[in-house]
């Protein structure tokens, strides 16, 4: 029997290729599909992305990883203030 699989994030092509590289460092399997840009016909280059997915039990893991490699907007931030002032 097959394990489920779970949308884990989408990425620009590059980035989700560093994810890939990571998940497969973790043993975690993956499946990625490519998205193409509504813009494509227009732009020069492509932007494609990738949609991520991983079974369902090694989504928690994966989802820790995916934190540690691109930490949410605002993480890590200071508050603003310019020390140099």
């Amino acid at each position: 029997m097959q394990p489920e699989y779970e949308f884990l994030t989408e990425k620009k092509a590059m980035w989700a290729e560093v994810l890939e590289e990571v998940l497969r460092d973790w043993n975690i399997p993956y499946a990625a599909l490519p998205v193409y840009g509504a813009g494509l016909a227009l732009s020069a280059g492509t932007q494609e992305c990738h949609r991520i997915y991983v079974p369902t039990a090694q989504k928690r893991r994966a989802e820790e990883l995916l934190e540690a490699i691109f930490p949410p907007a605002g993480a890590g931030e200071d508050d603003g203030e310019d020390a140099e002032d």
